[in-house]
């Protein structure tokens, strides 16, 4: 333009610059700024030019440049104020945001509707719920509460804050909801924990005819994974078959998660090998999932998988490979992994101390375990209860708590985790007493019992002959509000059955009382299972094949109510003929825990 003499003014600058920051093209913006510098004063001191030239730095995120350019205007105006607010959150700069922010107010100039969402998400990164509430209310009085991309920052803000209350109430209000106001409720509930309100909202969105982007079906996945509820997550899988969303890392990812947790190792793996591009998250993910389930040589073809592709072990992977040395008790291959944490600078992070340590001590290495924990740099509370727990499990009773003094007196105030381990040390030693004096102990300083606790001390209780102290305890856990898990309850059928004095009525109601609870805890209703190739078939809902994979997760649990079950005819002659034919049939047929739900419905007879 300047070679045929064309106008080449502020305006036409100004626009080729804007072209830029549509473009982001940072090479032609950065050519066009030195055209401008070139042209002299006229140019480079035109306010108009150095707005466009802020907002286009910014927006190409070359901070530096674009905060001096900034700083350096006469006049600052509203574009300016936004791009760089914007540039300061999109970098995690979130307090320089919020300063942004107030200093723009300061300065005269009224947040808009481009502002206010940058603004609610740096309330949102730094948890300031406080703050948020405060724009929140320049937001009703400004007039932008109907703006959805207004709204939708609001919840996503009041989400991540944990103010579901408040989410859900500025949700509500909206008159119109696009799909990222339905995203955010959806991340709230579940970042928060409140996964089955995530499945409604995901059920209601459908209702509504909005469709799920990816981040609506990694929200949904997710809740279907925590809760391990197998239909809903199968769902989530057709939808994105159906939407064509490519199984990127992300998608992917969360797919693993979820037939990890459900217990449908082959459909991750089958998830696992299509996915075009995968990171080293997702290589973890199923890392971790094989060890989980004790799969240790998949999770070692795994390692040995991402070594060819030349990914570098992380911590997540080498706390995943920890974990499955100790589960199978391999000593070569955790002293393997330990190598390569120390040649690599990884015993630094205190999780991955804590794996070494945990790693010993179910090797029955207690003496290397001592030593990895001695030679650690940072002792926070989590390395301290993993070497607790490492002696308790032992039985070695009086190391367990001359650590647990030990810890006090170096500044680390021991968790209800840490006090589970100095009473499960006693107990493993056989020591009641010096138990049930820590149990009161740990209350008569504040600290409240939790379920492991109870389950513990029950347990405990049971297996050294005190079976009314058992009882009591569970009685009193009841009173408390504490839900029993499994464990505890065949502690205290175990005590049942031990407890003589016990009167028959009084035995019979906790009887009953534990194995309904016992049955409903242990209950799965039959789904169908996952759709691992396009096209197949689903299982008919009911079928053996459905069943059996259902259900195979739940062996363990499983084999904890068939020992409930046979507390109870042990505790009651009167039942055990008839009762005990039955639960032998059962093993014959199906799942035991089917089975016993269905004896409860029909009465023990």
């Amino acid at each position: 333009m300047e070679s045929r003499n064309l106008p080449t003014g502020p305006y036409i600058y100004g626009e080729l610059l804007q072209g830029c920051v549509y473009e982001r093209d940072l090479f032609t913006g950065q050519q066009i700024h030195s055209r401008i510098i070139k042209n002299g004063q006229i140019l480079t001191q035109n306010e108009f030019i150095e707005t466009k030239l802020v907002i286009f730095y910014a927006k190409c995120d070359l901070f530096e440049v674009a905060v001096r350019l900034f700083y350096r205007l006469g006049e600052k105006s509203l574009f300016s104020w936004a791009a760089i607010i914007g540039m300061y959150c999109r970098n995690g700069f979130n307090q320089e945001a919020l300063l942004g922010f107030l200093e723009l107010q300061e300065n005269g100039f009224r947040a808009d509707n481009f502002v206010i969402p940058n603004v609610l998400k740096a309330c949102a990164a730094l948890s300031l719920i406080e703050f948020g509430k405060g724009v929140h209310g320049y937001v009703v009085k400004m007039g932008f509460g109907e703006c959805v991309f207004v709204a939708s920052s609001l919840v996503g803000m009041y989400g991540k804050c944990g103010g579901l209350e408040s989410a859900r109430q500025v949700f509500d209000d909206m008159p119109d909801r696009n799909v990222v106001a339905w995203n955010s409720m959806m991340v709230g509930y579940v970042q928060n924990g409140m996964n089955e309100e995530a499945i409604r909202v995901f059920y209601d969105m459908r209702v509504e005819g909005v469709e799920p982007t990816r981040v609506t079906l990694v929200s949904f996945l997710s809740a279907s994974a925590n809760l391990c509820v197998l239909e809903e997550g199968i769902q989530g899988h057709a939808i994105a078959i159906l939407s064509g969303f490519d199984l990127d890392d992300i998608l992917g990812s969360s797919l693993i998660n979820f037939y990890s947790n459900v217990g449908l190792i082959k459909d991750a793996e089958l998830v696992f090998s299509r996915m075009l591009e995968k990171d080293v998250v997702t290589w973890n993910l199923l890392l971790s999932s094989y060890a989980q389930h004790g799969q240790v040589r998949n999770a070692l073809n795994l390692c040995r998988a991402m070594r060819l592709e030349e990914f570098r072990f992380d911590s997540v992977t080498l706390t995943s490979v920890l974990s499955a040395s100790a589960a199978i008790k391999h000593i070569k291959l955790g002293r393997e992994a330990h190598c390569y944490c120390v040649r690599n600078s990884l015993m630094c992070d205190v999780v991955v101390a804590s794996s070494v340590v945990d790693m010993y001590a179910k090797c029955q290495r207690i003496d290397d375990a001592r030593r990895v924990f001695g030679s650690a740099t940072k002792k926070d509370l989590v390395l301290w209860n993993t070497i607790l727990a490492a002696h308790a499990d032992l039985g070695l009773s009086g190391e367990t708590l001359k650590l647990f003094y030990q810890m006090q007196l170096e500044g680390v105030p021991p968790s209800v985790i840490s006090w589970n381990s100095v009473i499960r040390g006693f107990l493993r030693n056989g020591q009641v007493n010096e138990a049930t004096d820590i149990f009161a102990e740990m209350q008569s300083i504040g600290i409240k019992p939790n379920l492991i606790t109870h389950t513990t001390l029950i347990t405990g209780l049971a297996q050294n002959g005190f079976g009314n102290e058992a009882i009591m305890l569970f009685q009193q856990m009841l009173e408390a509000g504490i839900q029993p898990n499994i464990v505890s309850m065949v502690g205290v059928l175990s005590a049942c059955t031990e407890t003589a004095s016990l009167s028959p009525e009084k035995r019979a109601t906790i009887e009953c009382l534990t194995f309904l609870r016992l049955v409903k805890d242990v209950e799965i209703p039959v789904k169908l299972l996952p759709l691992s190739k396009p096209g197949r078939e689903l299982d008919r809902p009911g079928s053996t094949n459905s069943a059996a994979n259902a259900l195979s997760r739940r062996v363990e649990i499983d084999q904890l109510a068939l020992t409930a079950m046979n507390a109870i005819v042990k505790a009651d002659i009167r039942v055990t003929i008839n009762f005990e034919k039955k639960i032998k049939k059962a093993l014959t047929k199906d799942s035991v825990a089917q089975q016993l739900l269905k004896l409860v419905e029909n009465g023990k007879t």
